[in-house]
């Protein structure tokens, strides 16, 4: 039992670092600094690692070593329709079920959203744009939608506090975010969900460019 808790303490926490940035997209992973800087052994590390892998996390090279996920633009720009395909529909399932709850969600999380940018608190603001994103799946009703989601979220996570740190960015992000919820306050749903493909897809001249990316 003790074994399979300190699994997990490391696996969540080098997943942590690799979200954050702490290492970075791309970077080659050393199980040796790893175990030094979590003070485990490297059984721990691997176990970890593997799991990892099959989140599309890290990426296990033979004869090079293991690195943290990196993707192209073309390999970006279809992750992007990937998700806005899965946000934009579970959006509307999560109106037809939880109209009310849904914009309470979305408003608490943007009004600590907008007190993140006045105090210019950066890392907690892009934690809150994962939050306001996942609420929309997680008040969909629908586990195979939710499952899906899953598969990406962690990835795009790491790229959006990639892509995030820029105030410009930040800005237009969260105010994208405010035309989602007054669309949705205005019983608007199909505004809504365009403003959600303004928000997503790079040909609308949304708040991600993927030529960011390198």
């Amino acid at each position: 039992m003790k074994q399979d808790l300190l699994k997990d303490v490391i696996y969540r926490r080098i997943r942590e670092m690799i979200i954050v940035g702490t290492l970075p997209m791309g970077m080659k992973i050393s199980e040796t600094v790893l175990a030094n800087k979590l003070n485990a052994t490297k059984s721990p590390i691997r176990d970890a690692l593997k799991k990892l892998q099959s989140e599309g996390l890290v990426q296990i090279r033979p004869k090079s070593g293991t690195f943290v996920f990196s993707v192209s633009a073309s390999d970006f720009n279809e992750l992007l329709e990937f998700r806005y395909f899965i946000e934009s529909e579970g959006l509307k399932l999560a109106w037809e079920k939880n109209p009310k709850q849904l914009i309470q969600e979305l408003c608490f999380i943007l009004d600590k959203m907008e007190v993140c940018l006045h105090n210019s608190s950066t890392l907690e603001y892009l934690n809150l744009d994962n939050q306001f994103h996942q609420t929309m799946i997680s008040l969909c009703g629908n586990r195979y939608f939710q499952e899906s989601y899953s598969l990406i979220s962690a990835r795009m996570a790491t790229a959006r506090n990639h892509l995030g740190g820029n105030d410009e960015h930040l800005q237009r992000s969260y105010e994208q975010h405010v035309s989602i919820v007054r669309s949705l306050q205005d019983a608007k749903i199909s505004d809504a969900r365009y403003q959600l493909t303004c928000h997503i897809l790079p040909e609308h001249g949304a708040y991600w460019s993927s030529t960011n990316l390198s």
